[in-house]
């Protein structure tokens, strides 16, 4: 949602103040966390292997060095995620919805980065025609290295924030279809590094809107000069 709100911003800025989410706020809410939630929700409605064939004899047979066919060797105790989440459950979720996800936001990064690219290209094109230079100016040479600065923030960013996740993700679907036994190490790290990256993007997408730090930059501002305020009065006393 964040995305979609940066990317009219740029795209389309004059309609940006009408839109709706702006208008109903608990409704964007509601329609950010509503389709996630049911999604999640949907083994406990009854898409689940709990039923399935001989799923009993798998912890019985956890005890003994023979396990069932249906039985994983990674955790053969009960086999839980098998009972819970089925693997369609699992493969719709990541190549249906979380990947989907991923590349579009790309895709309107990417485009966002045109459209600027286009913009910059028009100012400096007007820029020489006000100077009337076939040269390009140090002005335009400063635009010139801030675009690029900007496209290889945004870039490293982006690698940094979901290629761990797309990484940690893909291996462990790698895993579920070979059902080859794994290291906890391994797992481990790879969830801390996927999972912690693609956390970190909320915080990267706050830290650069101004909308979201300036409140509390004039938040901390005003204790500031309370404080000195207080200060410049003990000292008179």
């Amino acid at each position: 949602m964040v995305h979609y709100e940066r990317y009219i911003c740029i795209v389309d800025p004059l309609h940006y103040n009408n839109l709706w989410m702006h208008r109903s706020f608990p409704l964007a809410l509601l329609v950010v966390w509503t389709p996630p939630l049911l999604y999640a929700s949907l083994p406990a409605f009854g898409w689940n292997n709990w039923t399935g064939p001989d799923w009993n004899g798998c912890c019985a047979s956890s005890q003994n060095t023979t396990l069932l066919s249906n039985c994983s060797i990674n955790r053969p105790t009960c086999c839980s995620y098998r009972r819970v989440f089925p693997n369609a459950f699992i493969y719709l979720e990541v190549y249906g919805l979380v990947l989907p996800a991923i590349l579009t936001i790309a895709g309107m990064t990417g485009r966002v980065l045109w459209i600027t690219r286009g913009q910059l290209k028009d100012i400096c094109r007007l820029h020489r025609s006000v100077e009337r230079g076939s040269q390009a100016s140090d002005q335009e040479q400063r635009l010139n290295l801030r675009y690029t600065r900007c496209v290889v923030a945004v870039s490293l960013t982006f690698l940094a924030c979901w290629v761990p996740y797309l990484i940690y993700m893909h291996v462990c679907i790698g895993f579920l279809i070979s059902d080859t036994k794994r290291s906890s190490t391994t797992h481990i790290v790879l969830s801390c590094a996927g999972i912690g990256s693609m956390a970190v993007v909320p915080l990267v997408l706050g830290l650069v809107n101004r909308q979201y730090t300036e409140p509390a930059y004039q938040l901390v501002q005003k204790l500031r000069d309370r404080w000195r305020t207080q200060g410049s009065e003990e000292v008179a006393v």
